[in-house]
């Protein structure tokens, strides 16, 4: 029987190849996309999950907020709270720290700045489940001057991974001995190694015997809770602790909370993380969109298998009156439904295995697809199964349901029923179609707002020279900046603590002078030639000057316990103080530098608001102080070839650092490196658009095709009654112009109101116009015109007596 089933489904494909090949190519199609997107969804949830007793490690965020400050977020908290935390909370039964270092690590001549250098606790191995090729994993990072490095990382050092005991020098004065070699972390973790370093080499490094007291916010730390632990109730408890054991009034003010180690890549994007992370909500908007995806090329089946469905009415009738049962009929039609999709499924398959490596470059992920795999070929046969049953439930039912008597007598017809349901399914498919083109409409316009408004200072023609921080380069920094300025290409230099397009984390405390709380005070250092290097605009006042020495900021000292400087604020920060930009010239405030120790800062100017981040945050109050020991960055500004210019600084650099690896940035590549994520979105919106839009169109190419073979009469004597093609044209075409409005009707609320949310994560945004909508109104009613169209326009330049001789 079942033999018998697919010879005649087979040879029905070969009867109706139109229609076959296009449900054929929508479904391979609507498959390629969500086989594409279950291999992405895949990969970004599995982060981390090989790490053991993942269920229980947790990390600690840290939110600050002080009442009249923007609310800061760290994915680290301070060097204590790993210890301070074990021995309060009886559901911590183990802790471990990780600090970023961000210094050279090599030999002799060869060194590296590795973004992977990290502070490590001895447990780490243990804790992170790394596994150790070399060495002893329990005593490896116990001594200090001591590290661990990754395979990779051993092979680039010393070109073998047969290294133990050798030394390497970290920051170009302390000696470690490499005590052992882990492999190399997996693709698929937040974590970021390449050199692990004893956290009792810290002292040495941070050259301060106090570090394991310091506030300062450095340390990921990380938690192995209990198993079952309320985590809720856990951090219920956080504030009480910090406000009895840490500090008072710091219960109000740090807000600990626990994140699970397998959710830190795509649910914290805090500052401070390891490494980019991703986004949960890229994972459920494009599984979302696969799956509408999928769901049209399915109601293209529905739809042209219902509609042609007067062709085996007959077939029907006759396998009725020889004693078919109704369930029967079903099976077969539902067979033929299935085989259909296992066709599209090969396809499918064939075009994944060719297209993902460009799709796993593009989005920058390693991608795997091995469909031979057991427990992948399963998922994949029954996906063609659920997709078969989808697709071919309802015209099973609907051709079965055919009477025999009526049939055979030649009165069968459509039905309002059936009729209203294809209508209803061309209205889904092009809702999701024009929710879509909306989408990638106002995308577009977002993302050209984004990097067209005016940032308020100047970034072209750039450079950005990092890492100058370090013991080497530090010395070295006035020299460097003299030197290039000798070029007579670099028109300005100047040192900062931190760039535009970075973040504003640096900050102090302020009383407020009119309300005499305090309140954060997010704080840039700068030099003399930052305002005129980056032309921000001055409100009022002026900027620092060579020519005004009590400027700069000092620390108190016993000679000097309240010490003044002045500051320049921009007119964010001038509001929340509660002044004008007129008003706040001359104000005062004082400054905490500790608990018990402050000064006096005079506002000297006030600067137009400036876009230092990205338009997803807001400006926060920015308070600039002249601080020549804080320049960990230089900008430089050129006229002329961008080559050259470069040549010249990396030549520079070499010259007074030669020990360090040189970074160097463009401005404007940083710049649209923050749209990145964004850019991307904008490409695959686009792909996914166009594929329904596509899709769609194939079924109301199907949908028309049969629609004017079976208008093929009522147009030939349309024309002997003298129509014109012109007017077989809108008749047919009429008829889904009509549905293709209704779906206006319906997609419009629904994409206001996706994009609308979409628009809200950024802070600075376009305001919601009726153009996108225009733009996806016009753009579905053009190419639902051209489809049903020239198929109306073929069939009503048919000779009229070729049409009324038509069966």
């Amino acid at each position: 029987m079942l033999n018998n089933y697919l010879v005649i489904a087979y040879r029905n494909l070969l009867k109706q190849k139109l229609y076959s090949g296009i449900n054929i190519l929508g479904l391979a199609i609507g498959l390629v996309i969500c086989i594409s997107m279950a291999i992405f969804v895949e990969s970004e949830l599995g982060y981390d999950k090989h790490i053991k007793d993942h269920e229980n490690i947790y990390r600690t965020s840290l939110k600050m907020t002080v009442p009249g400050s923007p609310t800061q977020s760290f994915a680290q908290g301070s060097v204590y709270n790993a210890e301070r935390f074990t021995n309060y909370f009886d559901e911590i039964t183990e802790a471990t720290r990780l600090r970023s270092m961000g210094a050279t690590l090599g030999f002799g001549d060869t060194h590296f700045s590795d973004v992977g250098l990290t502070l490590a606790d001895a447990n780490v191995f243990n804790f992170m489940s790394l596994e150790m090729i070399k060495g002893d994993k329990q005593s490896a990072l116990v001594q200090p001057n001591t590290v661990v490095l990754t395979e990779s990382a051993a092979r680039r050092y010393f070109s073998s991974a047969d290294v133990l005991d050798k030394t390497l020098i970290l920051a170009n004065r302390i000696p470690l001995k490499v005590t052992g070699i882990i492999k190399d972390l997996p693709k698929r973790t937040h974590l970021e190694f390449s050199a692990i370093v004893s956290m009792g080499t810290a002292a040495e490094f941070l050259q301060n015997p106090n570090w394991d007291t310091d506030q300062s916010f450095n340390y990921s730390t990380y938690f192995k809770l209990k198993p079952n632990t309320d985590i809720k109730a856990l951090e219920a408890r956080f504030p009480e602790f910090l406000e009895n054991h840490i500090g008072e009034g710091l219960g109000d003010i740090f807000h600990y909370t626990l994140i699970n180690i397998t959710d830190i890549y795509l649910n914290s994007h805090l500052y401070g993380e390891m490494k980019k992370n991703g986004d949960i909500n890229i994972v459920f908007s494009f599984s979302i969109i696969a799956a509408l995806i999928l769901l049209i090329a399915c109601v293209n089946f529905m739809n042209l298998s219902t509609a042609t469905a007067t062709k085996r009415a007959k077939e029907v009738g006759v396998r009725k009156t020889l004693g078919a049962k109704k369930y029967s009929l079903v099976t077969q039609f539902m067979i033929e439904a299935i085989m259909l999709c296992y066709i599209a499924l090969f396809i499918a398959i064939a075009l994944v295995e060719a297209t993902l490596p460009m799709f796993a470059d593009f989005i920058g992920k390693a991608l795997s697809f091995s469909y031979l795999d057991l427990n992948t070929l399963s998922i994949l046969l029954s996906l063609g199964l659920v997709v078969g049953l989808i697709s071919g439930i309802y015209p099973a039912f609907y051709l079965s349901a055919f009477k025999p008597a009526r049939v055979l007598k030649g009165e069968v017809t459509q039905g309002k029923t059936g009729a209203l349901l294809r209508k209803g399914l061309v209205v889904f498919q092009f809702s999701v179609a024009i929710i879509l083109i909306v989408a990638t409409v106002i995308a577009s316009m977002q993302l050209n707002y984004a990097r067209n408004i005016e940032l308020g200072y100047d970034k072209t023609n750039t450079f950005v020279l990092r890492g100058l921080w370090t013991t080497e380069a530090s010395p070295q920094r006035d020299a460097i900046k003299t030197q290039l300025l000798a070029n007579p290409d670099i028109t300005s230099v100047t040192m900062t603590s931190r760039f535009p397009t970075g973040s504003l984390t640096d900050s102090m405390g302020l009383l407020n002078p009119a309300t005499k709380e305090m309140q954060l005070m997010p704080v840039l250092a700068v030099d003399e030639d930052y305002f005129s290097s980056y032309n921000i605009k001055l409100l009022s006042g002026r900027g620092f000057s060579r020519d005004f020495t009590a400027d700069a900021i000092s620390q108190p000292s016993e000679e000097n316990p309240n010490p003044e400087f002045s500051v320049v604020i921009n007119s964010v920060a001038a509001k929340t103080l509660g002044y004008s930009p007129e008003e706040a010239l001359g104000k005062q405030f004082k400054v905490l530098f500790t608990r018990t120790s402050e000064g006096t800062a005079t506002i000297v100017g006030v600067t137009e608001d400036y876009y230092f981040s990205s338009l997803k945050t807001e400006v926060a109050p920015t308070y600039h102080l002249l601080n020549h020991n804080n320049g960990s960055n230089m900008s430089i500004k050129y006229s002329g070839n961008t080559a050259q210019v470069r040549d010249y600084i990396e030549q520079t650099w070499s010259k007074f650092v030669p020990e360090q690896p040189i970074a160097l940035d463009y401005l404007d590549d940083r710049f649209n490196q923050m749209y990145q994520q964004e850019d991307r979105e904008f490409i695959v919106f686009n792909l996914f658009s166009l594929l329904a839009i596509f899709i769609a169109c194939l079924g109301l190419f199907g949908l028309a095709s049969f629609t004017t073979q079976r208008r093929t009469k009522e147009i030939g004597i349309r024309k002997v009654l003298g129509a014109s093609v012109l007017d077989i044209v809108i008749l047919i075409n009429k008829e889904f112009s009509k549905q293709v409005l209704i779906a206006n009707i319906i997609a419009w609320p629904a994409a206001y109101f996706i994009m609308q949310e979409w628009l809200n994560s950024f802070v600075y945004r376009i305001d919601l116009s009726i153009l996108p909508f225009a733009v996806a109104t016009a753009l579905a009613f053009v190419i639902a015109w051209v489809t049903v169209g020239s198929l109306s326009a073929i069939a009503a330049k048919e000779r009229p007596i070729t049409a009324l001789r038509y069966e």
